[in-house]
Parts: C-alpha cells; structure tokens; sequence
C-alpha cells in the first residue's frame, strides 16, 4: 500500500508537505500542491483515515442511543439527527439500548476510548451518577429526556404542559373519569407527564383512581392490553391519555371491534402526532411534537460543544407543542 514516504519521494518534497497538501493546510507553494496532488491522483492513494483521526484526535462521528429503532417517534429522532450530521459531514452511530442499563454504559465507552467524538442520549437509563464520570472523555447531551440535575445540555418540550392541555382537553368535552399511561416510571419526563395529569384533574376537582394509571405500554400491542384492562374495571374511565399513538390506535382497534364507540363511550388521545394518527378510524387526537427538528437541534448544539463554541453546561431547551383535535375525542 502506497505511503506518505513513497509520495515525498515521488515529488521529491518532505513528508511534512505531503501531509500539508492531504490535510489542506497552507504553506505550500501553488507549483508543489499542484504536483503533489497530480501524483496522488496517478497512483489513486487514499489516506489512512483512522491514522489521520488519531492524529487530528476525531472521529467526525457521533453516538445516539435509542431504546428501539422500530418505534416511529425514535425512527424519526434518528433521521433528523442524521440528516444534519450528513449536511455537517459527520456520521451517526446509532445504539438501540432496549431499556437496558448495561447497554447504555456500553455506548459511553466508545467516547472514553475516542471511537466517537459525542454522544446524544434519546433516552436515559442509568442514574446521572453512573453518566457523570463520562463527560471528562467528551460531550454528552439529552434528547427528549429530562433529568433535575444533569449538568449538560437538555433539550425536548414541556412535558407537564402537553399533557395538562391534553387533560383539559378532555375535560371540557364533558369527561371526569380519565386514564393515564406511561412508558417507563424512572424517566423524569414521563413522571412531568403524571404530574400535569394530576395538576389537570385537581384544578378541575376531579377524583384520582390509581386503577386508571396504565404503566410499561409501549406500543400498538399494550394498547390492546390496555383496553382489555379497562373493559374490566367495574369503573373505568370514559377518557384516557395513552403517551403515544401506538398505543392510543391499538386501543382504539380493540375497542371499535368490541362495539364501543370512539369517542362516545372511550374518548382516546395520542402523543406524537404521527402519520397513524390520520389512518386510524376514527383518527387520533395527539399532541404534536418537531420531532425532526428535535434531533437537527440535538445535533448542533452537540458539535457547538465539540467546537468549543459554548461551554458544556446545564441549559434546557423546550421546543412547542401543539394538541391537534381530531376524531377520538
């Protein structure tokens, strides 16, 4: 395989000014450049680009950790992530962590071991204190997650607020008897979901029962375990806040085919306002989340970092959110 050494050679220059011409740097005369590069050209030398990371120590690559890549919300933080890494000439390693602890420490490695130059975390799973030590090795930051204390750029929406809009939503439409689902009980964002649920209900003077609070739904599936469990109760709610469309069009299935009308007797809303929410029948309210644009900020404020065009500290970015009314309720 052909060198720097055999360039220099070939051109009789130093291997300083090769490395000069390949890495664009001035200080080379117009006649060597143009020699220099015509010899690459003849010989078809491509640089060793490991080598030349080391040497510049970057990778122009990026982590982002999803829980599942087969979930539209995470499928769409991917591309917009991607589409302004592309624009930014970096690339993007994406780690589906599952949910799992181990998973997510497994991706911060690369950053200690410099396979990565930052990591975007979509999700969080392991306590702060475990992510912490990590950020002597690079830049980390949080996307459409939340935590108290985190020292570190943290970028998603008002969670609280959406879901107290979407509530009051529910309870103007003439309902008092309102379910709620999560994903997972340890995501702070989800917990700010609960709790402009219950700020909802207790400005409106309306009763808490814990039978109406779903946990671990996830996608279309529990949406069908989740009717199942309501047509159950002996008092169900009338209403429910599902925390994603998934969730809230497998419901609404298993529901039209055990004859209950949607909204009459189940009214159901949706977050995300995915492309699922305008097929299903009857179609989905949701909240309406910029999720592309949640990974293109991701993205820049992570290379902001890199550049060293701001400082990595704690700063909470929330972008809108917009309840869009449709059938379901």
């Amino acid at each position: 395989m052909t060198t720097i050494d055999e360039i220099a050679r070939l051109c009789n220059v130093s291997k300083t000014t090769v490395s000069r011409v390949l890495n664009n740097h001035p200080y080379v005369s117009k006649e060597k450049r143009e020699m220099i590069l015509k010899v690459i050209n003849e010989i078809d030398y491509t640089p060793n680009s490991i080598a030349r990371q080391f040497r510049k120590n970057e990778t122009r690559t990026i982590a982002l950790s999803v829980p599942s890549i087969d979930h539209p919300f995470f499928a769409q933080l991917i591309k917009g992530v991607s589409l302004q890494a592309l624009s930014n000439k970096y690339k993007v390693v994406v780690f589906q962590t599952f949910y799992n602890q181990t998973i997510e420490l497994e991706l911060l490695e690369l950053l200690k071991h410099k396979e990565v130059d930052g990591v975007i975390l979509g999700a969080l799973e392991n306590n702060w204190c475990k992510i912490e030590p990590f950020l002597k090795y690079g830049p980390i930051l949080l996307c459409n997650e939340y935590h108290h204390s985190a020292n570190i750029p943290i970028i998603g929406y008002n969670e609280f607020e959406a879901t107290y809009k979407a509530i009051v939503h529910l309870i103007e439409m003439g309902h008092n008897k309102i379910g709620f689902c999560y994903d997972t009980p340890y995501s702070e964002a989800q917990c700010q979901r609960k709790d402009g649920y219950l700020k909802a209900l207790d400005d409106y003077n309306l009763p808490h029962n814990k039978d109406w609070i779903f946990g671990g739904v996830f996608n279309i599936e529990d949406g069908f375990h989740i009717f199942e469990q309501i047509n159950n109760l002996k008092d169900s709610p009338t209403a429910i806040f599902t925390g994603n469309d998934q969730v809230a069009a497998g419901l609404i299935k298993r529901a039209t085919i055990s004859d209950f009308n949607v909204p009459k007797d189940l009214a159901v809303i949706g977050f995300d306002n995915q492309l699922i929410c305008q097929v299903v029948t009857p179609t989905i309210t949701s909240i309406d989340i910029p999720i592309i644009e949640l990974g293109q900020k991701a993205f820049l404020k992570l290379i902001d970092c890199l550049l060293g065009n701001v400082s990595l500290r704690r700063e909470v970015i929330r972008l809108p959110t917009n309840l869009i009314v449709r059938e379901s309720t």
